[in-house]
């Protein structure tokens, strides 16, 4: 009698095995980022007492999403410049929202209108770059499933 093997599993079985890693990994990822505003808004920590960890999730999610991106997980059928601006500004004024409540809001005393402006230019160049790595791994994904339809 032989044995099935774990890895052997149908493609039913795979699908349902992909979802439940999606879903735990989509738990585990905001788990963290829950962690991480807990011990900074509620507990007042410093960022520097978990910077590590901040560093690590953001790049994480940064090449999830350009993972998905690249395997044609995330459906890009043709990227406009209408779509990418109102991505990088969409992210734009999440980011400048984030930083003025960071640093205005959270923290006593706030930040000076020149330094709170030096902030600013951080996300503006920051988002600027994620954006144009998303947009360089879709196009290259793109390249990727166009070639393997040839073959």
């Amino acid at each position: 009698m032989k044995k099935k093997r774990f890895s052997n599993f149908d493609e039913r079985n795979k699908l349902v095995a992909y979802k439940v890693i999606a879903v735990m990994y989509l738990l585990t990822i905001l788990a963290i980022e829950g962690i991480v505003i807990y011990r900074q808004f509620v507990l007042g920590q410093d960022i520097r007492d978990f910077e590590d960890i901040a560093i690590v999730l953001t790049v994480n999610s940064i090449f999830l999403i350009t993972a998905l991106l690249y395997f044609g997980a995330i459906p890009i059928q043709k990227i406009r410049i209408r779509n990418i601006l109102l991505a990088y500004l969409g992210l734009v004024v999440l980011g400048s929202l984030f930083t003025y409540a960071k640093y205005n809001i959270f923290q006593s005393p706030g930040l000076s209108f020149k330094e709170l402006f030096d902030k600013l230019i951080i996300v503006f160049a920051i988002t600027g770059l994620i954006v144009l790595f998303f947009v360089i791994f879709s196009i290259l994904g793109k390249r990727r499933m166009d070639r393997e339809l040839k073959e």
